[in-house]
C-alpha cells in the first residue's frame, strides 16, 4: 500500500491539470447553430405553368384574301410559392405538396388574356388580374366574341378562337450570390410525390448543400421553421420563426399556455406560411430537419395552429419509394469544418475550408459572405482569438480579465472530481490496511488457500491406520524418517524416479530438498516436494469417503496427495 500512498498526490495532481488546462478551453468553443448548418440547403420553389396560346382569327376582309391567322403566344404565370429543402447534393429537393396542386385552368386563362393583350393592345383593355376572365366588349365585339371561344372549353366561333396548351414547371432558387449566374435552376416533380409531399429534382445538379435529414422525431421539441418569402438575394439568410411541439417528440404543434412570446412567434409562423415559408424544414435541437409545416385553418383554439406537421416518417416513405437516399456531402462537410473556426475567430484558419467550399458549389452565399469577412482581418493584421491562440468573448474569461460565472463553474465541478478520487483512493488503502495486506510477509499465499505443513520428527496424531505423508515428511530431510522413500513409502501420484544415481523429481516439490535412490543413498533433488494442506494431510488409506480437490474440485482418488487434473497438493 505504500506504492499506492505515494501514487495519490501524483493522481491528484495529474487530474488537476488536465481538467484545469483541458476543460477551460474546450468550454469556449463555439458550434455552429442547428439553423447555421441547416440554412445553405434552404432553396425557394416557383411553381409556374408553361403556357402556349395559338390565336386563331377569322377575318372578315382581307385584300389579300386570307380569312384565317394564327399568332403565337408562350406564358409563364406564377401559380405558387414555398420553400424546401435540398436532402441529396446531386439535386434531391423536398417541399410540400400543396406547391404541385394547381388549378391548370387559372394558367390556361392567363396565358388567353396575356395574347391578346399582347396581339391587340389598347383594343383589348385588360384589369390588373390576368388570372380571371375579362370582358373587353359587348356581344357583338368580334374581339370579345374570339376572347370567349378562347376560355376554357376553348371552342371556335365565327370571329375564332385559340388552341392551349399547358405545363406545369418547377424552378428551384438556391442561397446563391447570382441567381443568374449560380440559380435558378429547373426542376422536374418525381412521379413519386404525395399530396403531402413532393419531391423535386434539379436537372444537372451536383455538390448542392444539403440539410442533415432526420430519421423521426424523437428528441425533437424546440422548433425553427426556416424559409425564403421571395427569391434569395444572397445577402439576406432564411428566414427563421420558432415554434413548439405539444409534447417532445410528438407530431402536434404547441396551441395552449403560450407565453407571450409563445403567441406571437404562433401569429407570424401563420402569417409566414402562405407568403413563402410554407414547406421550409422544421429543425430542431439538435440540427435534424423533422419536417415541415402546411397550413391548417380552423385549428387549435386562439391562437389557431400555425400549421400541420408533415413529419420526417412521410417523407423518408417518398424518396425510399423513388430509391433516393437522404445523404449530405462534401460541401457540407467543408463548410462546416469552416464555421467552427470562424465563430471562434480563426479567420485565417478557416480561409482554406470557406474557399473548398466555394470549389464545391460555386455562390454559396453563407460561405462568400464568411470568407470575404475572413480575408478582410487577415489583411488588416487582426486576427480573430482563435488565430492568436487566445479564447472568444464568450469564453470562460470575464470582461476584466477574470474568470467568469461559466469558468467558475467549470472548476467547481473539477474540485468536485477531484475530491471523489481522493475519498475513492483513502477508502482502497483503508480497506486494504484492515486486511492486513500491508503487514504480510513476502511469499504469503491469498487468504483461502491451503498453508504448506511446517517440517517436523515427530509423526502425525495416530488415526487407527497408517498415515501417507510426502518424501521428506515429518523429518524433513528424507534421511530416516519412517515414511521417506527407501523405507516403504507408498509412491507419490505424477511423481517419476530416475535410474541409479540419479534423483527423483515429484511433480508440486517446493525448493531444495533430498530423495532416496534405491539403493538407499541420498542424493541431494532439485527441489522438495510442497508438504500437503492441514486438511489433506492425515487422510487415511484405504477409507471409501471421497475427497475433492481445493483448488479445482475435482474428485481425488483415496490416497493420492496431488490433484490429478491441476496438479495441487490435496
Amino acid at each position: 500500500m505504500t506504492r499506492h500512498r505515494r501514487r495519490i498526490p501524483w493522481i491528484v495532481a495529474a487530474t488537476a491539470a488536465l481538467l484545469v488546462s483541458g476543460a477551460l478551453p474546450a468550454a469556449a468553443h463555439e458550434h455552429p447553430t442547428p439553423t447555421e448548418r441547416a440554412a445553405p440547403g434552404v432553396v425557394y420553389v416557383e411553381a409556374r405553368a408553361q403556357v402556349e396560346v395559338a390565336l386563331v382569327e377569322h377575318l372578315q376582309s382581307d385584300p389579300e384574301g386570307i380569312h384565317i391567322r394564327i399568332v403565337q403566344s408562350t406564358s409563364t404565370p406564377l401559380l405558387a410559392t414555398g420553400s424546401g429543402f435540398v436532402v441529396e447534393s446531386t439535386g434531391t429537393i423536398v417541399t410540400a405538396g400543396e406547391l404541385t396542386q394547381n388549378d391548370l385552368d387559372r394558367a390556361r386563362v392567363y396565358g388567353v388574356n396575356e395574347a391578346f393583350a399582347k396581339q391587340y393592345g389598347d383594343q383589348a383593355p385588360m384589369s390588373d388580374d390576368l388570372f380571371a376572365t375579362q370582358t373587353i366588349g359587348d356581344s357583338g365585339n368580334r374581339l370579345q366574341q374570339r376572347l370567349e371561344a378562347c376560355y376554357p372549353p376553348h371552342r371556335t366561333n365565327d370571329a375564332g378562337g385559340c388552341v392551349v396548351t399547358v405545363e406545369p414547371t418547377y424552378t428551384v432558387y438556391p442561397n446563391v450570390t447570382s441567381q443568374a449566374e449560380y440559380g435558378e435552376m429547373r426542376a422536374e416533380l418525381l412521379r413519386g410525390s404525395t399530396a403531402d409531399v413532393a419531391v423535386l429534382r434539379v436537372r444537372g445538379a451536383s455538390g448542392m448543400p444539403t440539410v442533415p435529414l432526420g430519421e423521426s422525431t424523437a428528441g425533437a421539441n424546440m422548433l425553427a421553421n426556416l424559409g425564403f418569402t421571395g427569391v434569395p438575394n444572397g445577402a439576406d439568410p432564411p428566414r427563421a420563426i420558432n415554434a413548439h411541439l405539444a409534447e417532445p417528440g410528438g407530431t402536434v404543434l404547441k396551441t395552449e399556455k403560450l407565453d407571450e412570446k409563445e403567441t406571437q412567434a404562433s401569429i407570424d409562423l401563420a402569417a409566414a406560411l402562405p407568403k413563402g415559408l410554407l414547406g421550409g424544414p422544421l429543425v430542431a435541437e439538435q440540427g435534424q430537419v423533422v419536417g415541415f409545416l402546411v397550413p391548417e385553418a380552423d385549428s387549435g383554439p386562439p391562437p389557431a395552429t400555425p400549421g400541420r406537421l408533415v413529419d420526417v416518417g412521410a417523407i423518408r416513405e417518398v424518396l425510399a419509394a423513388e430509391g433516393i437516399t437522404p445523404r449530405q456531402g462534401p460541401v457540407d462537410t467543408s463548410f462546416e469544418a469552416a464555421m467552427h473556426a470562424f465563430k471562434n475567430g480563426g479567420f485565417a484558419a478557416s480561409i482554406p475550408n470557406l474557399k473548398a467550399t466555394l470549389t464545391l458549389f460555386p455562390g454559396h452565399a453563407m460561405a462568400t459572405a464568411n470568407l470575404a469577412v475572413a480575408e478582410q482581418n487577415v489583411a488588416a493584421g487582426t486576427p480573430g482569438p482563435a488565430d492568436a491562440g487566445g479564447t472568444t468573448a464568450e469564453g470562460p474569461a470575464g470582461a476584466d480579465g477574470g474568470i467568469s460565472w461559466v469558468g467558475w463553474l467549470l472548476l467547481l465541478a473539477a474540485a468536485l472530481l477531484l475530491a471523489g478520487i481522493v475519498a475513492f483512493l483513502l477508502r482502497r488503502r483503508s480497506r486494504a490496511s484492515s486486511s492486513g495486506g500491508d503487514t504480510a510477509p513476502p511469499g504469503t499465499p491469498p487468504a483461502g488457500k491451503s498453508q504448506p505443513a511446517a517440517a517436523s520428527r515427530t509423526p502425525g496424531p495416530a488415526t487407527g491406520s497408517r498415515s501417507v505423508v510426502p518424501p521428506g515428511g515429518p523429518g524433513g530431510t528424507g534421511r530416516g524418517g519412517p515414511n521417506s522413500p527407501g523405507r516403504g513409502a507408498p509412491a507419490l501420484s505424477g511423481s517419476t524416479r530416475s535410474g541409479p544415481g540419479r534423483s527423483a523429481s515429484v511433480v508440486g516439490q517446493g525448493p531444495a530438498a533430498t530423495v532416496a535412490d534405491p539403493d538407499r543413498r541420498p542424493s541431494r533433488a532439485t527441489a522438495a516436494p510442497a508438504a500437503p494442506s492441514p486438511s489433506a494431510r492425515d487422510v487415511p488409506v484405504g477409507t471409501e469417503q471421497p475427497a475433492f480437490c481445493t483448488s479445482c474440485g475435482a474428485q481425488l482418488a483415496v490416497g493420492h496427495l496431488y490433484c490429478g487434473r491441476c496438479g495441487a497438493a490435496r
